[in-house]
């Protein structure tokens, strides 16, 4: 059972850019935050709280910081007036 009809919704998207929501589709495998992300996809339940809070307690430590935009402009049909 599904309640949204994946294939419909998939097929929608115009920009490749969007059709993966994971953290390694968006920042790859070098990401600071890649290693709580691998142990945070395998966690379900009530248990997620509990290791989303221990991940947050982690903090940064060090790396190069990107200053870069990682926007994605939207066209609307009331723009092509």
């Amino acid at each position: 059972f599904e309640r949204v009809d994946s294939d419909k919704w998939m097929g929608a998207i115009k920009d490749d850019r969007l059709k993966d929501n994971s953290y390694e589709g968006t920042y790859g495998d070098d990401g600071w935050g890649a290693k709580a992300s691998q142990k945070l996809m395998t966690v379900r339940g009530k248990d997620f709280r509990h290791e989303k809070t221990k991940k947050k307690r982690g903090g940064y430590r060090g790396g190069t910081v990107d200053l870069g935009s990682n926007s994605i402009k939207y066209t609307y049909s009331d723009d092509d007036d």
